[in-house]
């Protein structure tokens, strides 16, 4: 079984509704008597914790009533997560002063047709997205909010988009941290007097490693399609495992062909498998 377009549009009738609620109660904390010893005490008469209650007060002040109204009537879907991402601050600097960049992705939600803003393509946007390091950790992978990035990054309908500039970030983190490096490398041995240490012999070249890495991968995969059944069932966790698993095969051929340069190519007919013969 599978959900029904009317289970989506009920549940983000709720989620708009909660998200309505959530801003109200955020207003109601922007008073003057919301604040210090007052504030915890009444977070804990009403059950709510003091972090989230500033939360919900950042965001319900950054939430300007033009704002809720474009929310109430532009038909895109817009959670409560995505304005609260809105209001981060990176360097002391909020990461979307007056939600210019929301407003934009709402505007092109509508053109394109799509019913939603994804929280994964807003982080992106941003710059809040967790980086590769950190997506294809398995241990820090277990932290909420890259599983929720992770599912919100894969099921988005600009998922390919969204893998791409995952890339493409970590290819000018590493540019950047590799210039760093070579430049105090530099400033230590021009202090020290010192000629560059030559390059040890007998290392294997970067290059010959990768190939015969990822051939030692396609042999490994070629032993796992031979032990394919022709269909399968898999519970909840299995599926959810298998699709994590996936979409880091998936990043990795990516990030693969991109700093080596190599595009899709046909596969020569002695590397093709032998197809079997049809029988009558």
């Amino acid at each position: 079984m599978s959900f029904t377009e009317h289970d989506v549009h009920e549940c983000r009738r709720l989620m708009s509704a909660c998200r309505v609620s959530q801003l109200a109660i955020g207003d109601m904390l922007t008073a003057a008597w919301a604040d210090g010893d007052a504030l915890g005490q009444f977070c804990e008469r009403v059950g709510l914790s003091v972090t989230t209650a500033k939360q919900w007060r950042a965001t319900a002040k950054a939430v300007t009533p033009d704002l809720r109204m474009l929310l109430e009537t532009s038909g895109v879907f817009v959670s409560y997560s995505v304005l609260r991402e809105g209001t981060r601050m990176i360097g002391g600097q909020s990461v979307d002063p007056g939600y210019v960049k929301l407003r934009r992705l709402i505007d092109d939600a509508k053109a394109a047709g799509v019913d939603r803003v994804n929280h994964a393509t807003y982080q992106t946007v941003l710059g809040t997205a967790p980086p590769l390091a950190i997506v294809m950790d398995p241990q820090a992978r277990e932290a909420e909010e890259v599983v929720d990035y992770v599912s919100d990054m894969d099921n988005s309908p600009n998922r390919d988009l969204l893998v791409s500039a995952l890339l493409a970030d970590d290819a000018v983190t590493r540019a950047e941290l590799e210039a760093e490096f070579d430049k105090q490398r530099a400033e230590r041995e021009e202090q020290n007097g010192q000629q560059p240490p030559k390059q040890p012999t007998g290392k294997l070249d970067p290059s010959a490693a990768l190939v015969a890495d990822l051939l030692a991968l396609a042999a490994q995969s070629a032993r796992i399609f031979k032990r394919l059944p022709k269909t399968v069932q898999l519970d909840l966790a299995q599926r959810a495992n298998a699709s994590v698993a996936l979409d880091d095969l998936d990043v990795f051929t990516k990030r693969v062909r991109q700093i080596a340069a190599i595009r899709p190519v046909s596969v020569p007919a002695q590397r093709r498998p032998q197809r079997e013969k049809a029988t009558a």
